[in-house]
């Protein structure tokens, strides 16, 4: 599960920036969202699902997809869409997993010990070595100022998801999630873009591929490993998503495979090995 996981998750910033060359940010999201609603709503009411039987319930969950899917993805997204390249981008998302460890501890009372510490450490260390020779400073102040608050964002969305919304079920979770999601970015795009799409086989495939690939297998994964595990432990599989980007590319489009991508791709792999297997209390 983790590896699929981080498989399908290392592909979604290079889906993202196909999908913005023919659609603006919130109108590419807004398409995505709408696309999960409908695919998931129908398979709902088919298994019959359990739906969230309080308005708290109802609540809980919709703030947390809406912190996802809408605060944190608009970030993400328009930071790439103002010149942010990739490489900067998970850097700057690398951080997560760190954020992750030290808000852990008050908000769920978990207990980090030093060799997760290390490991939460290490696998930084190893982002920074995969990214090195991709991080740019070739954007807009915006583009640096959207993608800031990003890792702040999803692992308040994150935490949020683990002490609040333990007991979603997955497809009416969907359905919910996005659903709000979907309503917030219409109604941003209306106000902010033209909603213009040039429709193409290529964003065909990258919004198919962010809704089902992303929105739908990924993002229930993460819920599922949180919900079963220490949040600090799942958060730093974050950190082999950059160096599996990298393999990916260089397997599938011949990209090139720097000697400081392997290292840390092997130093955020040891890292995590010691934050996962480490000991760690609730």
């Amino acid at each position: 599960m983790p590896a699929v996981f981080v498989v399908l998750w290392a592909l979604g910033f290079s889906a993202s920036v196909v999908g913005l060359r023919y659609a603006e940010p919130f109108t590419l999201l807004a398409i995505r969202s709408g696309l999960n609603v409908a695919i998931a709503l129908p398979v709902a009411l088919i298994l019959g699902v359990r739906w969230p039987r309080t308005w708290r319930a109802i609540a809980h969950i919709a703030l947390a997809g809406f912190l996802l899917q809408t605060v944190y993805l608009a970030c993400m997204v328009n930071a790439l869409d103002h010149g942010v390249p990739q490489g900067t981008a998970a850097l700057i998302a690398g951080m997560q997993p760190l954020i992750t460890a030290l808000a852990a501890g008050p908000f769920l009372g978990e207990r980090i010990v030093h060799r997760q510490w290390l490991g939460l450490i290490l696998g930084f260390v190893g982002v920074a070595l995969v990214v090195s020779d991709r991080v740019s400073a070739h954007a807009t102040t915006l583009g640096f100022l959207l993608i800031a608050p990003a890792p702040f964002l999803i692992t308040l969305a994150s935490l949020y998801q683990k002490r609040y919304c333990a007991r979603m079920e997955m497809w009416s979770g969907v359905v919910i999630q996005h659903g709000v999601a979907a309503v917030s970015q219409v109604a941003l795009a209306f106000v902010f873009e033209s909603m213009v799409v040039q429709w193409s086989w290529e964003f065909i495939a990258a919004t198919a591929y962010l809704a089902v690939g992303i929105s739908i297998v990924s993002i229930n994964l993460y819920f599922f490993m949180l919900k079963r595990g220490a949040a600090s432990k799942v958060s730093s599989l974050f950190y082999l998503t950059p160096g599996a980007t990298a393999l990916l590319g260089w397997v599938g489009f011949g990209d090139r495979l720097t000697i400081g991508a392997v290292l840390g791709f092997v130093a955020s792999a040891l890292g995590v090995a010691l934050v996962t297997r480490g000991k760690s209390s609730t």
